[in-house]
């Protein structure tokens, strides 16, 4: 008995975490409908989305590259407004450590194609409202030393407790 593995989870948490999974689903719902109706919209299939709120009712149906036009635009805005850091000191003993990361974080960033990464947050950003990124540490970086690394994280895999 000794030698016997013991799970890490047992049939009891298993059924309260995926409990716990499913009410975060039910609170995601409405953000999940808005992010999809917003990339549906993107790709101009906004004729779909019109339909499902006006069944019934004719009236504007857009079928021009505006919008396509207005969200290009404003990405190259923010391209053009391409944020670098800024480490200031929160009070005269951190001036040192804040000239430190001051040359390390533009390191990172450079590391991990950051620019590329905000661009594609950009996008995200313009078409549903909102754009995340996560920051980790990677075991598999540098041969398994590890290192950060920085991406953009899909709003749609995203999961939190609901009312937070």
């Amino acid at each position: 008995m000794e030698n016997e593995m013991k799970l890490p989870v047992d049939g009891q948490r298993l059924r309260e975490f995926t409990g716990i999974l499913q009410k975060y689903k039910a609170g995601k719902h409405s953000v999940e409908r808005r992010t999809i109706a917003a990339e549906n919209w993107w790709k101009l299939r906004n004729q779909a989305e019109e339909r499902k709120s006006s069944e019934g009712l004719s009236g504007f149906q857009a079928v021009s590259g505006w919008l396509h036009n207005v969200i290009v635009s404003k990405h190259a805005d923010a391209m053009e407004a391409y944020p670098e850091p800024s480490i200031l000191p929160r009070e005269a003993g951190d001036r040192q450590e804040a000239a430190v990361l001051s040359k390390i974080i533009p390191v990172i960033l450079e590391q991990n194609e950051f620019e590329k990464t905000y661009s594609d947050a950009m996008w995200q950003k313009l078409k549903t409202g909102t754009g995340v990124y996560k920051v980790y540490w990677d075991q598999e970086k540098l041969g398994g030393l590890g290192d950060i690394a920085i991406e953009r994280v899909d709003l749609l895999n995203l999961f939190w407790e609901p009312g937070t």
